[in-house]
């Protein structure tokens, strides 16, 4: 099993760099389908531009390249179609059974919302707050301000004072690589529009809920 997981991981990192490329490749068709658009506009404005575009592309292979690029993308769409459709039952297994997932949320208002919906959602008493590394955010004015209970490099946070302490973050620009600790989940602040939720799958499928009306 464990030579089959690591076969899996490695195929996973392949396909994900190959998924890469194939953006570029996309990204270079979308310039030739643009390119070829204009000839056609050329040649249907000016009948003379016509002729002279057909006489320039005797001596080029550029009909028959894309004509194999078109078929290549046809096989291509058909394949990608089949695989969304076997995607979608691997995806909720893996859902059922993931204990870490990220969340992008597309503004600090967002990110808030989730935070402290996901603390009343986990019933947590505490939150404990601390920065992803030491010395990139100082909570230690902070604590003192708010007189909270210092805990290494970061701070204990009740519950009941959990929207101050966030809006107290803004106000100080302080609202961006935390991690946020209770006894059932840990919550990493990236920047200020990522999470990475650590948990048990039953939290973790729970949390993911919170994000739906956004998503849809």
């Amino acid at each position: 099993m464990g030579m089959s997981l690591a076969r899996l991981e490695g195929d996973l990192l392949r396909a994900k760099d190959e998924i890469g490329k194939a953006r570029q490749a996309n990204v270079s068709f979308e310039k030739v389908l643009q390119e070829m658009s204009i000839l056609k506009s050329r040649s249907i404005a000016n009948p003379n531009t016509k002729e002279q575009i057909l006489s320039e592309m005797r001596n080029k292979e550029i009909i028959d390249l894309f004509s194999s690029i078109e078929n290549d993308f046809e096989d291509l769409r058909q394949k990608m179609a089949r695989q969304s459709i076997e995607k979608e039952k691997i995806v909720d297994f893996f859902e059922s059974i993931r204990t870490k997932k990220g969340f992008n949320f597309s503004d600090t208002e967002n990110t808030i919302n989730f935070l402290e919906k996901s603390v009343e959602l986990l019933d947590a008493s505490h939150i404990a707050v601390r920065p992803e590394f030491i010395g990139m955010v100082d909570l230690g004015p902070l604590a003192i301000e708010m007189g909270l209970m210092k805990n290494n490099s970061g701070v204990i946070v009740e519950r009941e004072r959990f929207s101050e302490f966030i809006v107290a973050l803004i106000s100080k620009k302080s609202f961006h690589d935390l991690i946020f600790e209770t006894d059932k989940a840990k919550m990493n602040l990236r920047g200020s529009k990522e999470i990475v939720v650590e948990s048990e799958n039953s939290n973790i499928r729970t949390l993911a809920r919170i994000t739906k009306p956004e998503l849809d």
